[in-house]
């Protein structure tokens, strides 16, 4: 794998916890970002407006809303956000084929009432918040880590999904099994281990990318620095160079 092309294109910039006015800020001070993630904080605090501001702001966008409900809520949402001309899509896997194959079709048809591209549909496996422990414990899971992603990435796949997200210890035997245009989006990412935050499976962005991940969501490490764009430059170089 050539780790030297493009690598701002593999960095998704998570802007939650920022307000609109310190995302602007953030990525005027890092004008080489390509990709944003907008979660569940952001929009619920800025409401659908924010992606217009940041698609003119030039910024792909991932909209990390993890659907996940029964197949009908499921796709009535996935198409209403069709609509706003986002890139990326993510819903819970675990919702079931049935919601993840309803999700995927109305993407299409959402993009289309809008004359937009589809945006891609990617399926979360198992959080990356999660340690074996508390996976098996509070999820009353008998099952290791890895075969439930490798079974929600399966799920995703049969569905007709365009990949999913998963922690970069996955990301390897994954990309044995799944293609390139099989999207592996993995968070968890730091530039040192020792700094893990509220995540638990984590991983450099080198070894990362060397597992086959397509792309990486980094926040506070970015967001947080002191320099920030001096930040993402050791950050791309680190993923071109080790």
């Amino acid at each position: 794998m050539n780790r030297r092309l493009n690598s701002e294109d593999k960095i998704i910039l998570a802007i939650d916890g920022l307000d609109l006015s310190q995302a602007k800020l953030l990525l005027e001070k890092c004008p080489n970002i390509k990709w944003v993630k907008v979660g569940l904080e952001l929009f619920v605090r800025e409401g659908p407006a924010v992606i217009e501001i940041l698609k003119g702001l030039n910024k792909k966008i991932f909209l990390d809303l993890k659907f996940h409900d029964i197949p009908n809520t499921m796709s009535a949402a996935c198409y209403q956000v069709s609509t706003l001309g986002v890139d990326i899509i993510s819903v819970h896997a675990s919702a079931g084929l049935k919601a993840l194959k309803d999700s995927k079709k109305a993407s299409f048809e959402g993009a289309a009432l809008v004359n937009v591209k589809p945006p891609l549909i990617v399926g979360i496996t198992v959080l990356t918040s999660f340690s074996l422990k508390d996976f098996q414990t509070d999820l009353d899971r008998n099952n290791s880590i890895e075969d439930n992603v490798l079974r929600l990435a399966k799920l995703s796949f049969d569905a007709g999904l365009d990949g999913c997200v998963c922690s970069p210890w996955e990301a390897k035997i994954l990309r044995l099994i799944y293609k390139n245009n099989f999207e592996l989006i993995t968070p968890g990412i730091r530039l040192k281990i020792e700094d893990k935050d509220d995540q638990n499976r984590i991983m450099t962005p080198y070894e990362a990318i060397d597992n086959g991940a397509s792309k990486l969501v980094i926040g506070r490490s970015i967001s947080k620095a002191i320099d920030p764009n001096k930040t993402l430059i050791e950050i791309c170089n680190s993923i071109n160079f080790g």
